[in-house]
């Protein structure tokens, strides 16, 4: 029985109106240095990002990184940019019925987070939604950097069912990536697709988001719970 729903991050949970990355490259280019190539530095920005990704490198060091490839040296200059590049990264949306249906599920006895490959830590992803009240996602995010493995390597999702306290096959995975939702099999979860190519659904597919309400039968009680 499923007793549990991990999902994706950006693209699955939730999902921004523009690339935060090519926000931050733009308002570089537009407040400090006229002549920045905004598509070059995102792309510089990016490989830094998904190096972190597997740990060794913290968030603060991966701006740092940046901005010194970019030869931004000016102290206040970095600070702005670095308060900026977490302005535009909390600026997420949930997908329609996304919070409704989250809280739905919590309030049926479901264990909800997330398991993301980035550079943000839990806790500032934690932030984001508490400030949205969905506190029941906040509670159990398990994030690349903080745990040094991202997907699809085992350790990752391992990491959420220890979290939880519960074992990989009571949990379902909402991902949208095929190698994302391989890995989630690959330990034992229920890869379960959402907006992903054709070619990748798999047998539990959500057409809306909402549809995770009709997948499940509720949880029965965990004993000591």
């Amino acid at each position: 029985m499923i007793n549990a729903i991990a999902f994706d991050g950006n693209g699955v949970l939730y999902y921004r109106d523009r690339d935060f990355v090519l926000s931050l490259m733009e308002y570089i280019r537009d407040r400090h240095v006229p002549d920045f190539d905004a598509q070059a530095g995102a792309t510089v920005f990016n490989d830094f990002m998904r190096r972190s990704f597997g740990g060794g490198i913290e968030k603060k060091e991966v701006v740092g990184l940046f901005l010194d490839a970019s030869r931004i040296a000016d102290p206040e200059m970095r600070a702005d940019i670095a308060q900026k590049e977490v302005e535009y990264s909390r600026r997420i949306c949930l997908f329609p019925t996304g919070k409704e249906t989250l809280l739905e599920l919590s309030r049926r006895g479901f264990r909800l987070g997330m398991i993301t490959n980035s550079f943000q830590p839990a806790a500032e992803k934690a932030s984001w939604f508490r400030a949205l009240g969905l506190d029941c996602i906040a509670d159990a995010i398990v994030s690349s950097i903080d745990v040094g493995s991202s997907k699809p390597n085992p350790g990752i999702y391992l990491a959420f069912a220890k979290r939880i306290g519960l074992c990989p096959e009571s949990i379902a995975f909402v991902g949208h990536e095929a190698f994302e939702l391989e890995g989630a099999r690959a330990v034992g979860m229920l890869p379960v697709s959402f907006r992903c190519a054709p070619e990748i659904r798999e047998k539990c597919h959500l057409g809306v988001f909402s549809d995770l309400l009709d997948l499940f039968p509720v949880p029965e009680p965990i004993p000591g719970r």
